[in-house]
């Protein structure tokens, strides 16, 4: 490997373990290759291991140091990569590598394998995502796991397939022996031996009277072996063997007929390319990128993950038709030759790093992530655009006359001009502009006016003979209407072209529908956009916080006139009072939000876009109008400004009276200290008038925890429950939640603290109301920096928080840090229901969500019957996040992770990918809230 000036590259391979699985075995190939064509590399590791072993014995320097990874200082990581030119660090273990490579100016290369288990590690491990944005280039062994890191990053991706030498040993020949079958991999849950025996269970007695299962791989899981053995001991033909050397695994191989490969999740098994080469044959589940080379009855057969049923099939065909398994063998062989062979994998790797040195070296110009940008690139409406969009309104199936509402008085002629022009420009013809003055005194107005409506019979304009203000032009523009949908458009705005376009289908589309709204943004006078306001789906809860509604709003005509239209009294806010009325009188899925940037907001000198408090009246009439609202819906509550942004507004509802009982459910393990902390700032500073305490004991054995749990049922200030089975935070809060007496649960960890006395209340005044499901608080770290506001789906993987760490006072993106709001999930850290609630929809899953998701699970399952879920950053808690179990995690609680992390999209599938209280123009990337490059995929 060259630099271009005749001098080589010193590359060091870094791999956080040197055991015989797949991912150290795919860097020792590669270090070989580079060693056979005259660049040998140096290879580093924190420990020894077979695979260090079998460097040293080609003849590739190994560095070892059991620090590399645990100094938090990386002293002698940094150290050790800046006598390199290039680094490859090898799976996402090796984040600190990274880090020091770039902290010592190197160029820097991941390896990644993890597909699936990269989630849990990446939510886990906060440094891991961000560390991704540090690599030069991410490589990766297939297309599936590449495409599960485009979601989370923006660095360069590049696949490279995995590559094996040649294997010279000579398979077996077939014979009458029973057919042999062969599963590789070590023993853990992810791995699936035990789907693979469960299939075996399932054969017919003469297909097991003529196979044979051999089982070999290094114990990670012991409790799920001990299972293993169980159930092998019960089958004649079943054999677990332990870790072979690689030599051994080879041979094994060769002696088998089939390689079976039962795994939950994978990448692309490097046993199986090893069995391709050999001209074996593989039946395999199809998980991560295996189906991007086994193709099932062309060269192997793939069946569903997680089926023994299909797996069993597979298997008695396989008995039953060894001239198939010769078929699918050959095939396989050649699949190999063509895709997985050294000198195609070295070639390409060896492609890589030097792509990415050399960019390195002359790096363009910093690509700038701005909105700007992203406009350019993703929101600016072209030529095909056009031609798509006018085809499917001719295929729509209704094509509704649109009216739009303009009330006028004394306008800046050529923005006037502009606002009407971006109506004429419109891509969907079927609309009619309604121009109402309001007694305009600028003498120009009136003949613009008139000249406009004779410019095209679309456009009709009735002239005021007194000046009403806002909410009485709006009026006279709606006596003109006579289409089907009303929208409001503001005298120095803009409409895209498309606007109306994506309104027309939306109608189309969704044929209940009643009020629609879009997304919007700012354009100053000289025509830059700027402010991108992504919005919520329908967010009832956020919406008595600000009117997000505005900008493109669009009303059924009917319904508008049905409400009373504008009311007098209300200008500056008065659209927000229509849109509580119109919107107090529908389902929530009558209220349809287009995720698109529909509307461009004039920042002209005076306007609310320029000067937020421009109009100080306006937020005096929006909470005239939400006290209102609360009046016609019988609520009892009140309406505040909000205490951190005076523009935006607070809910307070009241608690019925008299206030109900709340019992509240703390599992414990130990912990004295801070199990103390949380009972006693619960009882010093909570204020709400009559609570009891009720405390699961999970196994505690340390004295102090003893001692302090019997004082508190001695001195009666809490109950204590006891539960000596393994941890499973579901079942121990199901079984508190099933001795609870009052009406209603507030389940709260044990490293929770009350900091401020009215949180109780706050969450209790939500979980009263009939429709709300559950309430979550706003949790803080003891450093000042947020650690929960809500859950949104599908960020950084399964679920994030949202805006993740922002520090104190930070509003988040558009005041969603302060402002109480749906979401679709809160954390159960501390969150509040209804105890009828909570046994109506049979508690947490105990069975399926021992100890992750559980919460997550249990919100959805609440959403499915039409409750809603309330985040409030008016109860304010500090949470430490995971204290009491810690943060050290057994392979066994990592293999338990993965496993309910892939039951919740098992269960709730593209739903974690498309939060309605997100928006698909963000990206999924930790901490949330970003534009997303590209954008994700819109419904509509």
């Amino acid at each position: 490997m060259n630099n271009g000036n005749g001098m080589e590259r010193r590359v060091l391979l870094f791999s956080h373990e040197t055991t015989l699985s797949g991912a150290p075995l795919a860097l020792f190939h590669l270090a070989c290759w580079l060693a056979d064509q005259g660049t040998p590399p140096v290879a580093a590791a924190p420990e020894a291991g077979p695979i260090s072993e079998l460097l040293a014995s080609r003849g590739i320097e190994v560095i070892l140091d059991g620090s590399f990874l645990t100094d938090l200082k990386r002293t002698k990581l940094e150290a050790l990569c800046s006598g390199f030119e290039i680094i490859v660090a090898n799976t996402l273990a090796s984040w600190p590598v990274i880090r020091a490579a770039r902290s010592a100016g190197r160029c820097a290369i991941w390896y990644l394998h993890e597909t699936l288990f990269a989630i849990e590690l990446t939510q886990k491990i906060s440094q891991i995502q961000p560390t991704l944005e540090l690599a030069d280039l991410l490589i990766t062994p297939t297309r599936q796991t590449a495409r599960l890191y485009e979601g989370v990053t923006r660095s360069r991706i590049e696949v490279v397939p995995y590559g094996i030498p040649e294997i010279e040993i000579k398979p077996r020949a077939t014979s009458g022996d029973p057919w042999k079958f062969l599963c590789l991999g070590s023993y853990e849950s992810r791995k699936g031996q035990d789907v693979l025996l469960d299939a075996i269970s399932r054969l017919r007695a003469d297909v097991r009277e003529r196979t044979s299962f051999t089982f070999a791989g290094r114990v990670l899981e012991s409790a799920f072996f001990e299972k293993l053995q169980a159930r092998a001991a019960q089958l004649e033909n079943v054999h677990l063997r332990p870790a072979l050397d690689h030599g051994g695994s080879l041979q094994l191989i060769a002696q088998s007929d089939v390689l079976v490969c039962a795994s939950r999740d994978e990448t692309m098994p490097i046993s199986i390319i090893e069995a391709m080469s050999l001209g074996q044959a593989v039946i395999s589940a199809d998980v991560g990128g295996i189906a991007e080379w086994l193709r099932d009855g062309m060269n192997g057969w793939l069946v569903p993950a997680d089926d023994a049923e299909a797996l069993a099939e597979a298997i008695a065909n396989c008995a039953e038709n060894r001239g198939r398994v010769k078929v699918f063998g050959e095939a396989a062989r050649r699949t190999f030759a063509r895709h997985f062979t050294l000198d195609h994998f070295g070639r390409r790797f060896a492609a890589g790093i030097e792509g990415a040195a050399r960019r390195r070296a002359s790096p363009p110009k910093p690509e700038k992530r701005s909105y700007g940008q992203w406009v350019t690139r993703y929101d600016t409406f072209g030529g095909s655009d056009r031609i798509e969009l006018r085809r499917r309104l001719r295929a729509s199936r209704r094509q509704p006359l649109i009216s739009l509402l303009l009330p006028i008085y004394n306008p800046d002629l050529q923005l006037l001009a502009a606002a009407i022009d971006s109506v004429k420009s419109q891509v969907y013809r079927r609309w009619e502009l309604c121009l109402a003055d309001d007694a305009s005194t600028d003498p120009a107005v009136r003949p613009f006016l008139e000249a406009s409506a004779t410019s095209d019979p679309r456009i009709r304009v009735t002239f005021r003979e007194t000046n009403g203000h806002i909410s009485a032009a709006s009026n006279s523009a709606l006596a003109l209407a006579a289409g089907e949908w009303c929208a409001l458009l503001d005298q120095d705005d803009l409409l895209t072209e498309d606007a109306l376009g994506w309104v027309a289908l939306e109608i189309a589309e969704h044929p209940n529908a009643r009020v629609i709204y879009s997304d919007e943004d700012k354009i100053d006078l000289g025509g830059v956009r700027s402010n991108p306001f992504f919005k919520t789906d329908w967010n009832p809860e956020l919406f008595l916080g600000q009117n997000y509604i505005n900008h493109l709003g669009v009303y059924e005509t009917a319904l508008l006139r049905f409400v009373g239209a504008f009311r007098e009294g209300y200008d500056g806010s008065q659209d927000y009072d229509v849109a509580l009325r119109c919107c107090e009188k529908l389902r929530p899925e009558q209220v349809r939000h287009i995720p698109r940037i529909l509307y461009h907001w004039r920042m002209a000198p005076g306007s609310l876009a320029e000067v937020p408090d421009a109009k100080p009246y306006a937020k005096e009439a929006a909470r005239r109008a939400l006290t209102d609202h609360l009046r016609r819906q019988g609520i009892a509550g009140r309406v505040e400004a909000c205490p951190e942004n005076k523009e935006s507004h607070r809910v307070i509802y009241e608690v019925p009276n008299p206030a109900p009982l709340v019992t509240i459910i703390i599992p414990t393990r130990d912990r004295a200290t801070l199990l103390h902390r949380c009972i006693e700032s619960l009882r010093e500073v909570t204020d709400y008038p009559s609570f009891e305490i009720l405390v699961v004991d999970n196994s505690s054995r340390e004295k102090e925890t003893l001692d302090y749990l019997r004082g508190l049922e001695v001195e009666a200030k809490a109950r204590v429950l006891r539960d000596d089975g393994p941890f499973n935070f579901s079942r121990l809060n199901n079984l508190a939640a099933a001795q609870a007496r009052d009406e209603i649960l507030a389940f709260l960890n044990n490293d929770i603290q009350v900091t401020e006395r009215g949180w109780l209340t706050e969450m209790v005044s939500h979980a009263a109301r009939p429709d709300v499901g559950a309430v979550g608080a706003r949790l803080w770290y003891a450093d000042g920096t947020l650690q929960h506001g809500g859950v949104v789906l599908g960020l950084g993987g399964i679920a994030g928080h949202a805006h993740y760490r922002v520090p104190r006072g930070h509003p988040g993106y558009f005041n969603r840090a302060i402002l109480q709001q749906n979401c679709s999930a809160v954390t159960a850290a501390c969150m509040v229901t209804r105890r009828t609630v909570f046994r109506d929809i049979g508690g947490f899953d105990e069975r399926t969500f021992a100890v992750s998701y559980n919460d997550i699970d249990f919100c959805l399952r609440l959403s499915q019957r039409g409750l809603r879920m309330v985040w409030t950053p008016y109860a304010n808690l500090i949470h430490d996040e995971s204290a009491s179990r810690g943060r050290e995690r057994t392979a066994e609680a990592q293999a338990q992770f993965f496993r309910e992390a892939v039951s919740l999209q098992k269960k709730w599938g593209a739903q974690l990918l498309s939060d309605p209280f997100y928006n698909p123009n963000f990206s999924l990337n930790l901490p949330g809230f970003e534009i997303a490059f590209p954008r994700r995929r819109i419904a509509i």
